[in-house]
This record gives structure tokens, sequence and C-alpha cells, in this order.
């Protein structure tokens, strides 16, 4: 035997939510919301700027590997005032808007009053220098070792 299921309402009651509920919900709702929003944001400069150190990371990579492979001397350079970097294994890229950089490089692989870069040459080694990059008052520094040519991030070079 199939019995229904029913429900007794005492009388007067309805199924919901009043209206007092509905609106405690959408104002817990809008506190979240106004509390996450800077936490969401300043995640997107981040983010940003992680891409653009490995990024850089991977061109300075590629630039001494095509040294060592071609036997023959190779250069990154790096534009602070354009934002620009490349060489003639990756070309030119630029990096991401509002990335502030600050180089420091050997004077022989400067071409310009803002320009310099990385040489590498074909035993591996380079001239050295180091880059920092800087967004929203965070800042990654890359350094390239002059002996070893290896790309690192770390606090000081």
């Amino acid at each position: 035997m199939i019995k229904a299921l029913t429900t007794d309402w005492q009388d007067g009651a309805s199924a919901g939510f009043t209206l007092i509920e509905m609106l405690a919900v959408l104002v817990i709702l809008a506190l979240t919301a106004a509390a996450a929003m800077p936490l969401l944001l300043s995640g997107a400069g981040t983010v940003s700027l992680d891409a653009a150190t490995i990024e850089l990371a991977a061109a300075l990579r590629a630039t001494r590997a095509a040294a060592i492979v071609q036997n023959r001397v190779m250069t990154l350079s790096v534009d602070v005032d354009r934002r620009t970097f490349g060489s003639d294994v990756v070309g030119s890229r630029a990096f991401a808007p509002g990335i502030q950089a600050k180089l420091t490089y050997a004077a022989a692989t400067r071409s310009g009053p803002a320009v310099g870069g990385f040489r590498f040459f074909p035993d591996g080694s380079s001239t050295g220098g180091d880059l920092s990059l800087e967004l929203h008052g965070r800042q990654v520094r890359l350094c390239v070792d002059w002996l070893t040519g290896t790309v690192r991030t770390a606090a000081a070079c």
C-alpha cells in the first residue's frame, strides 16, 4: 500500500523565507564581497609580477643556452624606459603594464641611456648583473651570476 506524504501546516503558516531573513542574507553577502575585493585586486598584481619574472628568467636562460649551443656571444637587452626586453633568441617582448624595472649591469653591455643587458658567452659565463621588477610595492630581483651565467631570484644578489 502506498501512502501519500503530506505536511500539516499550522493555521496561517506559510512556506518560505521572511523579508527580514532575505535582507540579513544579502547584508552578509555584501559584507563578505566588500572584505574580499582588496584581496582579489592585490592578487592580480602579484600574479602579473610573478608571470613577468618567470618570462624574463626564461628569456635569460634561453639566451644563455643559445650562446652555448651556437658557440657565440649572445645578449639579452633590457630597455627600462620602454619596459621591453629581447634577444636574437626570444625576440622583443614588453613587461606587463605597471611594472617598473631597475637594471644593474656591466658597462660593456650599455647601448643607450636606459638600455643595457646581459651578455652570455659560449662557455656559459656572462657579464652578470641583476634586474629588479616592482609592482604595487612588491619587488622581485633576478640575479645573473657572472661566472656561471645562471639565473636565480633572490632578495639580494
